[in-house]
């Protein structure tokens, strides 16, 4: 009978329950009606998810002291319950992106999914959540000002692991080579189904890769190359300065590739890139890693 299976709490470092609850998700009859948002599959997923530490797991690496911890925790748990059963609970739904929903047709780890939304919604949330608390985030400081949650903890990367701090002020020249289309599909389920190391091998074999990003961690690599940048955040692209005549129209178009809206797809981009590049005496590769490197400093600041 659905329901009676139950999931092991401890599971952000334990593959093999992780895995079972994958094998769960994955084996419930999908159907038309089961799909649709408030379902009762979608609501026993979602129950799944809240009797684990999918969550707290990720929290734990953001966040050293543990009352901000726990609030980050219980927000972010939240919001992808929200996202997983597509009902609002605390947050308003005329205000949500339905793009960014969880979609169980998708051949990819729902673990993994839930791992990697965890983190830029706290990410992206976490000085309001925090600071609108019940407890003063200046509790946490010392005397010089000094708060260990926000200035110690690194922030951490969509794919799961950490990101090394300002990496755009430790090296000025770093250069990022954001992915679109279906490289971009296969890097970000690379990501889902393994590692960010087999994200990065295929960037490399595609040719897709600066040596800037040689000097970074593979995490911090990865997540500049992948993490999607907020829906109301991505539009300023258009108004960065830009070195070549010609770019606005190819940040236009590819400014929506690089949100979490799923399968943007932009089929004058090229020609656009393949315009400035001719225009200006460049390759193609030199318009496409600028307008990576834009989008990257969004995730970074």
């Amino acid at each position: 009978m659905m329901g009676e299976w139950k999931p092991k709490h401890r599971m952000a470092d334990d593959s093999d329950a992780r895995e079972e609850l994958d094998r769960h998700v994955r084996d419930i009859d999908w159907t038309d009606k089961a799909v649709e948002f408030g379902s009762r599959e979608r609501m026993l997923v979602a129950a799944w998810m809240q009797q684990t530490d999918l969550v707290a797991g990720e929290m734990r690496r953001l966040y050293p002291v543990e009352e901000q911890r726990d609030t980050m925790t219980r927000w972010v748990t939240i919001r992808v319950f929200e996202k997983i059963t597509g009902t609002p609970v605390e947050s308003k739904s005329t205000q949500w992106n339905w793009n960014g929903l969880w979609d169980p047709t998708e051949p990819t780890s729902f673990c993994g999914w839930v791992r990697r939304i965890s983190l830029p919604l706290a990410q992206w949330n976490a000085k309001r959540v925090l600071r609108s608390g019940t407890a003063s985030t200046s509790m946490f400081e010392d005397e010089d000002g000094h708060n260990p949650a926000f200035d110690d903890a690194s922030s951490t990367s969509v794919a799961g692991g950490t990101v090394t701090a300002a990496p755009f002020e430790r090296n000025p020249a770093l250069r990022v080579p954001r992915p679109v289309g279906r490289i971009r599909e296969r890097m970000m389920r690379a990501v889902t189904d393994g590692a960010c190391e087999d994200a990065i091998r295929i960037a490399r074999e595609t040719g897709l890769w600066h040596h800037t990003l040689d000097t970074l961690d593979t995490d911090t690599a990865c997540t500049l190359m992948l993490a999607p940048i907020p829906q109301d955040m991505a539009p300023l692209l258009e108004h960065d300065p830009h070195p070549w005549a010609g770019m606005d129209e190819a940040v236009r178009l590819y400014w929506p590739t690089q949100t979490s809206r799923r399968r943007v797809w932009q089929p004058d981009l090229k020609r656009a890139v393949q315009r400035v590049a001719a225009a200006n005496r460049i390759t193609e590769f030199d318009v496409i890693t600028e307008l990576g490197t834009m989008a990257a400093r969004l995730i970074s600041d």
